[in-house]
């Protein structure tokens, strides 16, 4: 299908990569320098990234006959699509000004990092998931709710500055453009929820495939993967309880992320280690 297309998969990754670097830079000179921000054209850039960066996983998904998540350059690619489609979901729901330009700078991060460094994609045979549906789903719904804790640390990250902002009395600048800390803190919140019942739903899709065939799980990615749902859990009841709240809660929420990001490393390094021969069933995503 995509064979005679003019362009390899991380070809269409780089080429990517740069469009969401073009939305990062043009917002930043746009607020910098024009003193105004252009959401529109934030969200043109952002769109042909997408879709330039959906062609990319597509065609390695082809190459590797399932879902792109067999090594660490994959499962970043992935979650930087899930953040970006995910931008394009909650976007125009919650109506937040600048969101997509923290969008589209940490998209630039993680896809650019993750193309620097070739270590990342190492090759692997295909089809490591075995035709299993249910770890399939379960790997693309771990990613995905990864992503989905990303936008909520971005959102964080935006509540935190315009508070700075109220604290110190500065309206001019980027703080003018942030919208407000209530509107920041209720979609955090939201997202939070639904980043868990996410991770919930693919533990247990996990699960299913777990129960008769433990011994191809390794322990400590099972361990990694509870302990980050365990973190986030923590925090939501937390927040409920209103021990943790407005600043807290936002901390709280960067901290877990980033912790959720550098557990991907060890645990996709005790699954090659586990599985060197990428064993038919296993699951290298979480």
């Amino acid at each position: 299908m995509f064979d005679a297309l003019p362009v390899t998969d991380r070809g269409a990754l780089g080429i990517a990569a740069l469009i969401y670097g073009a939305a990062f830079t043009y917002g930043l000179i746009s607020i910098l320098v024009r003193k105004r921000y252009s959401h529109a054209s934030t969200f043109a850039l952002l769109c042909g990234g997408f879709a330039i960066q959906t062609l990319g996983l597509n065609i390695r998904g082809l190459e590797v006959r399932g879902c792109p998540l067999g090594n660490f350059f994959e499962i970043s690619q992935f979650i930087c699509w899930s953040i970006v489609l995910l931008y394009f979901i909650v976007g125009p729901v919650f109506r937040l000004r600048l969101l997509g330009f923290f969008t589209a700078a940490l998209a630039t991060c993680i896809s650019g990092i993750s193309l620097l460094i070739p270590a990342w994609d190492q090759s692997y045979p295909p089809g490591i998931f075995g035709g299993n549906p249910w770890i399939e789903l379960h790997a693309a719904l771990a990613i995905f709710s990864y992503g989905v804790f990303a936008i909520v640390a971005l959102v964080s990250v935006m509540f935190l500055i315009q508070q700075h902002g109220l604290k110190t009395k500065q309206f001019k600048g980027i703080y003018q453009f942030l919208p407000s800390v209530q509107q920041l803190d209720t979609m955090g919140k939201r997202l939070l929820v639904t980043g868990e019942i996410c991770l919930s739903a693919a533990l247990a899709f996990g699960a299913v495939f777990w129960v008769n065939n433990s011994e191809l799980v390794p322990v400590f990615k099972l361990a990694m993967t509870c302990l980050v749902w365990l973190g986030y859990l923590i925090v939501i009841i937390l927040q409920v309880q209103g021990k943790l709240v407005t600043k807290r809660h936002a901390i709280a929420s960067i901290l877990l992320f980033i912790f959720a990001l550098l557990s991907l490393w060890p645990v996709q390094s005790a699954s090659a280690a586990n599985h060197p021969s990428a064993a038919q069933s296993s699951d290298p995503a979480e």
